[in-house]
């Protein structure tokens, strides 16, 4: 019997199609029974990110990832799976009751009390008491209504308790907004404060829409801090985040290319300018995370920083961080004393977009940096090998030889000497890109791995025919026993296997269970393909027999390693060893019957009508 939320998420999992909602972020090409694409939670070239529709599971087989479709909603975008459930309930058009866990209580209540900030602080922009910093907003930065609506700009009040009683009014715990970093506590523990005053405040948005965190920016002459951000919090981690792609995702996956700056100003002033292909990695030193974010959207960056000379420095290792992550980077380089805000407010979105046409590659952006020097001297050398340091970092050869290429060319050295260094230098070990992790299943025998894909996978006739034996299986290993009960129960409920995801207690089961339900089973692939589904004479008896002597032989094999074991030690201490040489030879004569059955089909229909009886 199912609990009105049980039924509820099912009534979402059967109206929701997992290949249409993970196109959204992968893109996927039919192959046989499933759709499969590069995986988006590791880097890879080759696909091995599987989706099967009828299942509603996927699984990559690189970094064992897997799960369904509220799964996917809760590792993508970094949400809750109440937060997962109710998108797609809506998308569904399925009226959602409020949903609750215990896990994911903390992160909702960040989400829903950073939302009621956000709609408090724009309130107050609006209001005679933001009136000021609506002015600086309009007269300075130019933005319009529209924009500052769409960013949901607000303003925090010059207040110690503006939030904070605003927040009690609503009824909203205030511990729970310390958690979300919007309040601080005394250092007496006596009352809490707010953490922004007197700061124009930019809410920073998922991907999915929700406010996780801000940035507030100060409009005081006397602030030494020109910018405060939210603490990370159980929802927010700086260096995953990127500022504006909630807007501009659409935008990047159309242009297929990201124009990544620095500050939320930046930002905004270019996408109300239309320049909407961009991104910001909010003032802090760009992460591998951020860049494997922008690399799910487009593999093509332009890289727009202030015009200073701590803005080409960021540039240098920005780019050279997004060349180790197989990224395409380009350089543009603004006017001396220009910033993507004030160049496009002075010149012009075309004239933008012109400087981010000329863009320069990393080669010729490096080298035009490095060869200006202030008195006008210059060690050549010196350069060649920093730029050689640059290209050591790239993986793709193709990129290599064309760098290279244009290095010689730069200062008429043989392209041999360059490729002499790069061999010399030995490869960096800090790359991001994960290896390919061991399979999830590891842990469990052939012949477990086997019956945990053919109950998944069997259609149903053949599925009731092994399930009432499934009991009779002496099954050691408790995750084993935990998934094949989960399966049972849910195919008995007439569940699909997505629902089963969602019931089992641990990340490494449900790994586990995406991982079988794509495997075709290892052991005897000749008889799997005999009783596959849709086959005209699929073999039961045979089928059955061999699975249930697979478990037996494995038991035998372990309990013959054990007694050889004993017999190992007891002949070392010239101990008596004959009980142990009965038990052994009768084990294995019990292991060369099994075996010889298990080739043989009048001995398989025998062995099966003995188990009947049992």
């Amino acid at each position: 019997m199912f609990s009105p939320l049980e039924n509820t998420v099912e009534l979402v999992r059967q109206a929701t199609d997992i290949v249409d909602v993970i196109s959204r972020y992968v893109h996927l090409q039919k192959r046989g029974r499933n759709y499969v694409g590069l995986c988006p939670f590791h880097s890879e070239k080759t696909p091995s990110f599987n989706v099967n529709r009828e299942k509603g599971l996927y699984y990559c087989f690189g970094c064992g990832a897997g799960g369904n479709v509220f799964t996917f909603l809760t590792q993508y975008e970094h949400i809750s799976f109440g937060e997962a459930l109710r998108q797609l309930a809506q998308q569904a058009g399925i009226q959602l009751s409020d949903y609750s866990s215990p896990k994911q209580n903390e992160v909702d209540s960040i989400f829903q009390t950073n939302e009621t900030a956000a709609r408090f602080y724009q309130s107050i922009l609006f209001s005679e008491e933001g009136g000021y910093a609506l002015n600086y907003l309009r007269r300075e930065r130019h933005l319009s209504e529209e924009t500052i609506k769409k960013f949901v700009i607000g303003y925090a009040p010059d207040r110690w308790d503006a939030l904070t009683n605003y927040l009690k009014s609503r009824g909203i715990p205030l511990d729970i907004a310390q958690s979300a970093g919007l309040l601080v506590k005394k250092n007496d523990g006596s009352a809490f404060f707010d953490r922004f005053r007197a700061r124009i405040m930019f809410p920073i948005i998922s991907t999915s829409g929700r406010v996780i965190a801000f940035g507030g920016r100060t409009i005081r002459t006397d602030e030494k801090a020109k910018y405060i951000n939210s603490p990370e919090t159980a929802a927010y981690t700086k260096g995953k985040t990127l500022f504006g792609l909630y807007h501009t995702k659409d935008s990047i996956v159309e242009k297929d290319a990201a124009i990544l700056v620095e500050g939320y100003a930046d930002l905004i002033a270019l996408y109300q300018s239309g320049v909407k292909n961009i991104v910001a990695s909010s003032g802090t030193a760009l992460t591998s995370d951020q860049i494997y974010l922008i690399s799910r959207y487009t593999k093509n960056v332009y890289l727009v920083y202030d015009a200073d000379t701590a803005g080409q420095e960021a540039s240098i290792r920005g780019a050279e961080l997004l060349l180790e992550h197989g990224m395409n980077v380009f350089i543009v380089q603004l006017p001396s004393g220009e910033d993507p805000d004030s160049y496009v407010l002075s010149k012009g979105a075309e004239s933008f977009m012109n400087l981010v046409r000329n863009g320069t590659d990393i080669v010729e952006f490096k080298a035009n940096l490095l060869l200006t020097h202030k008195d006008g001297r210059v060690d050549e050398a010196k350069v060649i090998h920093s730029i050689v340091d640059t290209l050591s970092r790239i993986d793709d050869p193709i990129k290599v030889s064309l760098y290279s290429k244009k290095l010689a060319e730069r200062f008429g050295i043989r392209e041999e000497a360059i490729y002499q260094e790069l061999k010399r230098r030995k490869p960096r070990k800090e790359h991001y890109t994960p290896q390919k992790e061991l399979s999830p299943s590891l842990n469990l025998s052939a012949a477990e791995k086997d019956l945990v894909s053919l109950l998944v996978n069997i259609d149903q006739s053949l599925y009731e025919i092994i399930a009432t034996h499934v009991g009779s299986l002496q099954i050691q290993n408790p995750m084993t026993r935990e998934i094949i009960s989960q399966i049972i129960r849910a195919r008995n409920e007439g569940r699909s296997p997505s629902s089963i995801v969602d019931e089992l207690p641990s990340e490494e089961m449900r790994r586990v269970f995406a991982e079988l339900a794509f495997a075709a089973p290892q052991r005897s692939r000749i008889w799997w393909e005999e009783i596959r589904p849709g086959s005209e004479t699929p073999d039961y008896l045979k089928w059955i027999s061999q699975l249930l002597i697979s478990f037996e032989l494995e038991q035998l094999e372990a309990e013959i390693r054990i007694l050889s074991a004993r017999i190992s030690e007891a002949e070392r201490k010239n101990l008596t060893v004959g009980d142990y040489d009965e038990q052994y030879k009768r084990l294995l004569e019990r292991k060369a019957l099994l075996i010889q059955t298990y080739r043989d089909k009048e001995l398989l229909e025998k062995y099966f009508e003995s188990i009947r009886i049992k």
